[in-house]
């Protein structure tokens, strides 16, 4: 793990932390090659491109795990929230948040779209 993204970590509550590093689990089993870097004051997880993050808020409960090209990710369970272009996050508030079959599939779709369409 590097240097940076330790201290990210570390500066995380321990409930927060410990979210972040079940999703950090995920991401990893679900593509074992995704790299991740603190980038804008986020942990971000990168595929040939950002493909997504998670952000914390010290002033809030919950962190956020979105991913950046969101609106092209199918999302059956519509568990993606947010208006931007094109990203997209799910509010993680506890254990229960973390969807890791759905979490999964999203890694999955977001590493083959950067593979087969980089973003323009």
């Amino acid at each position: 793990m590097d240097a940076k993204v330790k201290r990210w970590l570390d500066d995380l509550s321990e409930s927060k932390k410990e979210l972040a590093m079940k999703v950090r689990e995920i991401v990893f089993k679900a593509e074992p090659s995704i790299k991740e870097a603190i980038k804008w004051g986020s942990l971000t997880f990168i595929s040939d491109e950002n493909i997504a993050w998670i952000i914390n808020y010290p002033q809030k409960e919950y962190t956020n795990f979105g991913f950046f090209r969101a609106t092209e990710l199918s999302d059956p369970k519509r568990l993606l929230e947010g208006s931007g272009k094109g990203l997209r996050h799910v509010k993680i508030k506890s254990e229960k948040d973390i969807d890791a079959k759905q979490f999964t599939a999203w890694i999955k779709e977001a590493v083959k779209l950067n593979k087969e369409k980089p973003k323009k």
